[in-house]
């Protein structure tokens, strides 16, 4: 657990961290440094050794009373930099660090830092990129060589008068309670399947609530889950060895007489496409496919521990695809928990069919909203890339803000359409609707068609009219895969936490 302080010099302290503007100039540096330190930067800076250009980042080592080693890092011009860069560019810094086995570190605020943005969302933002940066899964690293140091202490230097102090404190606790969420979603994300089933992510679900007693979990058995008439969820699992689950989790913030917002995540533990099996390449990082589950875990966990005066209710339909005797099989027709009947065209089109009966049994809490997490088609990926997410939704008012907040902390969303053209493209010939349809074409379009199959289930089947406020947050960037990026290590990275906290408790 990272330490971390506010202007509290340390003479064990393994390197300063200076990020830099290119076109500020060095006026902006706080007064703690002495005068030997900001010597040498100016002469650095003189002689172009650094120019505080964008992700620019150099090591020096000087002869200062303080300070053997620093690390200046470069923001760009004061203009051009987001939260979002900024983040980028300080977890790069301390994972650089982290990475030469330095494990206490100082890191500068300057003045110009502090007036660009909010002082307690700069520093919450701070820390979660540190926290983010410097986290690892290494627990099947057999080497004691090939563990990652962890770290321990960080100090903000700055000109902190008490009001800014105060701010400051607060930022560093609320950043360490948001990046402990997002960590703990991509540590889910990251143990391998064999592992991580849906009976090991309801344990996880329950956990929650021994951890704090705000919290209620309850995991429905198959049993159970055939008896509510969840056709879809339960064919998914069927070739599965392991057992599919419906967990439910509900913290009651306020009066429960207030309308809770529903989270449904996808759980999908291991995807291997079923019987339409996908080929080798596309299997590899299928673990990954329960992020929605980990991501709304992880949110949860985060406003019950900031105490978030709101009713939240978390739903996960989980389930393992496998190719099995008992699989299901395209051309089956399955019904829903509405009763409504859908034509199996693809076994790998499996999660819209998941958060199908978790769409419907969140009608139950009558709520004031539902979004649904999922990493539910590479086409959106496709649309996006891996910087963005796409968010569906017929509701202006939630997209505008979601979009406004992820933009805010970093986490970018990005509108994609729903409308008649996709809703017309997921009708059947033999069932009320299909698993997957295209536009123009069977490929054309199908990141919308997946979010209007998910739609025809907030809808009351009959009269088509919605039963609640929805939202699809489709996670097209939900990993980084191969050797990660300079800021964050490979493997899931938390996407999604962060934006459904910022909009929850706002």
């Amino acid at each position: 657990m990272t330490k971390y302080s506010i202007n509290k010099e340390n003479k064990k302290i393994d390197c300063l961290i200076i990020p830099i503007f290119e076109d500020v100039g060095l006026d902006n540096f706080s007064k703690n440094l002495d005068k030997d330190l900001a010597k040498f930067v100016a002469k650095v800076f003189a002689n172009k050794d650094f120019e505080g250009k964008k992700k620019q980042s150099s090591f020096f080592y000087i002869d200062s009373t303080k300070y053997e080693r620093v690390l200046l890092v470069g923001l760009g011009k004061e203009k051009d930099l987001s939260i979002k860069n900024y983040k980028e560019i300080i977890g790069t810094a301390f994972l650089i660090s982290q990475n030469k086995k330095y494990n206490k570190l100082n890191l500068v605020l300057s003045n110009i830092l502090l007036k660009k943005f909010e002082v307690k969302r700069l520093v919450q933002e701070t820390v979660v990129a540190i926290e983010i940066a410097t986290y690892a899964y290494d627990e099947f690293k057999t080497k004691k060589d090939d563990k990652i140091i962890r770290l321990e202490e960080v100090n903000l230097l700055g000109d902190f008068d008490k009001t800014i102090t105060k701010n400051l404190q607060t930022g560093i606790e609320e950043g360490f309670i948001i990046a402990g969420g997002v960590n703990f979603a991509r540590h889910l994300g990251n143990i391998p399947p064999t592992i991580m089933t849906p009976t090991y992510l309801a344990n996880e679900a329950l956990q929650l609530a021994k951890a704090n007693k705000n919290i209620k979990t309850k995991v429905l058995s198959e049993a159970e889950i055939e008896k509510l008439g969840m056709g879809c969820l339960l064919a998914v699992g069927r070739g599965s060895k392991h057992e599919t689950k419906f967990i439910i989790v509900e913290y009651w913030g306020t009066d429960k007489d207030k309308k809770p917002s529903v989270l449904v995540g996808k759980g999908i533990t291991f995807d291997s496409g079923g019987l339409s099996l996908k080929p080798g390449d596309y299997m590899i990082d299928m673990k990954f496919d329960m992020l929605g589950a980990a991501s709304v875990l992880g949110a949860i966990k985060v406003l019950t521990d900031l105490k978030v005066k709101k009713n939240i209710v978390v739903l996960i339909p989980s389930a393992e695809n496998m190719p099995g005797g008992d699989s299901y099989r395209p051309d089956d027709i399955l019904t829903a928990m509405n009763g409504a009947t859908v034509e199996i065209k693809n076994t790998d089109a499996e999660g819209r069919l998941i958060l199908a009966d978790g769409l419907c049994y969140a009608t139950k809490y009558e709520p004031k909203e539902v979004i649904d997490l999922a990493t539910l088609t590479g086409a959106c990926m496709s649309a996006l890339g891996l910087e963005k997410s796409g968010i569906f939704t017929p509701e202006d008012k939630i997209v505008e803000k979601m979009i406004d907040l992820g933009e805010a902390i970093g986490e970018n969303l990005w509108r994609l359409p729903l409308g008649e053209e996709y809703s017309e493209a997921m009708k059947s010939e033999v069932a009320d609707i299909k698993n997957t349809g295209g536009v123009g074409g069977e490929r054309y379009g199908t990141a919308s068609t997946a979010a209007a199959f998910l739609q025809f289930f907030t809808q009351d089947k009959e009269t088509g009219e919605k039963n609640y406020p929805w939202a699809h947050i489709d996670l097209a960037s939900a990993i980084y895969g191969s050797k990660g990026k300079a800021h964050i290590r490979a493997g899931a990275n938390g996407f999604g936490v962060q934006v459904l906290v910022e909009y929850l408790r706002s």
